[in-house]
């Protein structure tokens, strides 16, 4: 497929495109999955544009539009005389946001979920720290919130519920640093927090274990424990981690 970035119809295909976002968004999600899925691999050089609209059922346009999407976000090359070549996993923005939603849909690769899970390990004990440090009252309640919400969740053995208060809990932590880098990592959180639950009900694992340790975690912040906080905070992803069988392994070295 050769790159059109040029092309007059391109560039209308984008405004139509840009037009129609919901469209937009979901022809190259599709895209994405054929990627994500393996339909496409690395080093595989996409077929002509008619073969893939028929494939995919959407308009040349729309095709062309969603390429350029998918080359922004590291997916795609375009090598002159070659074609458009899906990149390797290596080359992906693995954090874009669009990237992590859509690896929550399909298996996610282990690799990159023990990566996930190592990154919480250093941003969350210093998130911890530096919460103890600087958290309003209004970040404190908002954690005390999300952990009145998880206990209700647990209580109830409503596990769905109680993933999506674990998410804001943590979220609102990473909110009570202050720290403008830790808090545009939210969406990385989020995405580890919310796969690790689907582990966790894959391998029969009760989630809510570690309830105890996230109590603990709001009163160190409350009393300005920064090591204390760091402490509970690294034991509670130690805990997380031999649920989900992570803690003893590390990543591919081939």
């Amino acid at each position: 497929m050769s790159d059109q970035s040029n092309d007059p119809a391109t560039q209308d295909g984008s405004l139509a495109a840009r037009g129609k976002p919901r469209v937009y968004q979901n022809t190259v999600k599709r895209l994405a999955f054929s990627i994500l899925k393996g339909d496409f691999p690395a080093g595989h050089v996409l077929p002509p544009e008619t073969d893939l609209c028929d494939k995919l059922g959407i308009s040349r346009s729309a095709l062309r539009e969603s390429v350029r999407a998918l080359k922004d976000k590291g997916m795609l090359i375009a090598r002159p005389r070659h074609g458009t070549i899906v990149q390797p996993r290596s080359a992906w923005h693995l954090l874009d946001a669009d990237l992590l939603n859509w690896s929550m849909e399909v298996d996610p690769d282990a690799e990159f979920v023990f990566s996930l899970f190592e990154a919480r390990q250093v941003i969350e004990p210093a998130a911890a720290r530096l919460s103890a440090m600087r958290a309003t009252s209004g970040d404190i309640e908002a954690m005390e919130a999300a952990f009145a919400d998880m206990s209700a969740a647990k209580a109830a053995g409503d596990f769905q519920r109680f993933n999506e208060a674990d998410i804001a809990f943590h979220l609102a932590l990473l909110r009570a640093t202050s720290n403008v880098v830790f808090i545009q990592l939210s969406n990385m959180i989020g995405t580890a927090l919310a796969i690790a639950f689907r582990m966790s009900i894959a391998r029969a694992h009760e989630p809510g274990e570690s309830l105890s340790q996230h109590g603990d975690l709001i009163e160190m912040i409350r009393a300005r424990d920064p090591i204390g906080a760091e402490n509970v905070m690294t034991r509670l992803l130690a805990v997380a981690g031999i649920d989900l069988g992570l803690s003893n392994r590390g990543p591919s070295k081939s």
